[in-house]
């Protein structure tokens, strides 16, 4: 019971690190065959407007959110279980 508390304040920042290069690595998935987000929303906007560049940026965006969402999250889980000084 006392360990646990302990190794969740070391864990927090290594699996922040794991869940951003998880999301990230996930769009270069699409290199290997792996359908996903990006393929499919790039192949179905593709042949209904052809828009590149503005497709690419939407994808961009969406990742820099999603990045962004889970580094925040974390790291206010982070700042909530680490020792409080007085």
């Amino acid at each position: 019971m006392i360990l646990i508390p302990q190794a969740i304040r070391s864990i927090i920042p290594p699996m922040t690190n794991s869940w951003l290069a998880a999301t990230k690595d996930s769009s270069l998935a699409v290199a290997i065959g792996f359908p996903e987000l990006v393929s499919v929303f790039m192949q179905t906007s593709m042949n209904q407007t052809g828009r590149a560049i503005e497709i690419i940026f939407m994808v961009m965006g969406f990742y820099i959110f999603i990045s962004l969402l889970i580094s925040y999250l974390l790291n206010k889980y982070n700042d909530s279980v680490q020792y409080k000084v007085r």
